[in-house]
């Protein structure tokens, strides 16, 4: 089965790498077959519930499609490459464009589209039985029938200052679904963010189904993240008011952690510097990772990711702007 994934322009990376850890997550094995700033194209075993179960995780993806065919941005490429490659079912049709270039202008794409693949079929632009998607870049086009929408507007619903308990710095709640992800955590497994907050990261792995631990230097924190889960009715999470280098006398082992770690003057550290907090913390967290299990830190200077390399592998890193000035650094760790 192969898998169109159509991208969200907002990171040049995330996106691609969200969907391969992803299906690392789900236990699929993918190939690629293209991968550019538009679309991510795999192929995978055929998998029933594996197009929902993404859908339900994904935060930097539009659509999932079923590969029909790709091929150059012209219009004689793609009328031939339609003819070679028709619809398998039955019922209407509405065929839509998602235009990401200046090569051909969306209706007259449709059009050509619509000549090979309307014959003998009913369109039904408001509820088609297929929706036939064509992804345009400057010089490929890829077409697909649509399996699966994702809404990501739950995710502006969930801002901090909408839930009941709102600290200054609080993650994007895309930005902490997508760090969960990266964190390749199983629906069985376990994770853990020692520097829990309001709870933004726990909220997003809980809402997918992922048992979460969550712990905080300050009782405030732990009340109003307990607050913050509650709030969205979520139960399978433990929360615990301890410092990081404790932890482990509750926590021994975790399949994933993923966290934000403190760097503001709204985070309180009491009176620790942040480079020995860092140090405590990263010795903290390869203690107690599983083997091979990925940890997914956020930091404020690139140069901090050296010391995590002293304790963990570094897998990759994502610079993410937070405000014109200010740019995290989400680096992926794992256990060796």
């Amino acid at each position: 089965m192969k898998l169109i994934f159509e991208l969200s322009k907002e990171h040049n990376t995330l996106p691609r790498a969200e969907i391969l850890s992803s299906l690392r997550a789900e236990e699929t094995f993918c190939s690629i077959i293209a991968s550019n700033e538009d679309v991510l194209v795999v192929d995978i075993k055929h998998n029933k519930d594996i197009i929902q179960k993404l859908a339900q995780r994904l935060a930097f993806s539009f659509f999932i499609d079923e590969l029909l065919f790709f091929c150059p941005a012209s219009l004689d490429d793609i009328v031939q490459n339609a003819k070679q490659h028709p619809l398998t079912t039955d019922g209407s049709i509405a065929i839509r464009c998602n235009n990401r270039s200046s090569a051909i202008p969306s209706q007259t794409l449709i059009d050509h589209l619509g000549e090979v693949y309307t014959k003998d079929r009913v369109v039904n632009l408001k509820y088609p039985d297929i929706e036939l998607r064509a992804v345009l870049t400057q010089t490929i086009v890829y077409v697909g029938v649509k399996k699966a929408a994702i809404d990501t507007s739950h995710f502006q619903q969930r801002r901090g200052h909408l839930r009941p308990f709102l600290a200054p710095v609080t993650l994007h709640p895309k930005i902490a679904r997508a760090l969960v992800n990266l964190s390749i955590v199983k629906k069985q497994g376990i994770l853990l963010d020692p520097f829990c907050g309001t709870g933004g990261i726990l909220l997003e792995a809980a809402l997918i189904g992922i048992p979460v631990i969550g712990s905080d230097i300050e009782k405030k924190m732990i009340n109003g993240c307990r607050k913050n889960l509650e709030f969205y009715h979520l139960k399978n999470y433990r929360l615990y008011c301890v410092d990081i280098g404790d932890i482990v006398r509750y926590v021994p082992s975790v399949d994933a952690i993923v966290t934000d770690f403190p760097y503001a003057r709204a985070t309180t550290t009491k009176g620790e510097q942040l480079t020995q907090l860092y140090k405590r913390a990263f010795e903290t967290i390869s203690n107690i990772l599983m083997k091979h299990g990925r940890a997914v830190v956020g930091l404020s200077n690139d140069a901090i990711r050296a010391i995590g390399g002293r304790y963990l592998s570094v897998v990759e890193t994502y610079p993410v702007k937070s405000h014109k000035s200010l740019t995290r650094y989400f680096v992926v760790y794992k256990q060796i």
